[in-house]
């Protein structure tokens, strides 16, 4: 059967899913379609959350042409250096390596004068 992801605020995915396929697998696709992040996906019908181990199956009012809504999570600077580092590290020293990266962070940003800050911005704004 096909379901259709509606993207709050962005653009819709149409889907190929059996009644096996799990809420997980379903992001697993998104992820690959739309480059949405698994840990940045909630997945919606009729204001209730998908349970991520849960079958298709397990929701009767999912059918052949179905629209899910998807809220995309917006993440942290923490969140997306963790992701960044779990690329080419284990969870543990993912883990490690963001906890010292945010320390870094923190203590450089505390350095910034409000001057500093205001540079910076004026170089962004073409």
């Amino acid at each position: 059967m096909q379901i259709i992801i509606k993207v709050l605020k962005g653009q819709d995915c149409s889907l190929d899913v059996t009644s096996s396929t799990t809420i997980y697998q379903i992001k697993q696709e998104i992820e690959k379609k739309l480059n949405i992040p698994l840990s940045a996906q909630k997945i919606l019908i009729l204001g209730r959350t998908l349970n991520d181990d849960q079958p298709i199956s397990a929701y009767p009012n999912i059918k052949d042409g179905t629209k899910l809504n998807l809220i995309v999570i917006k993440q942290d600077l923490k969140d997306i250096i963790h992701r960044s580092f779990r690329k080419y590290y284990n969870e543990n020293q993912s883990a490690q390596l963001t906890k010292e990266f945010m320390m870094d962070f923190d203590k450089k940003l505390k350095e910034f004068s409000l001057d500093d800050i205001e540079r910076i911005a004026e170089q962004q704004i073409p």
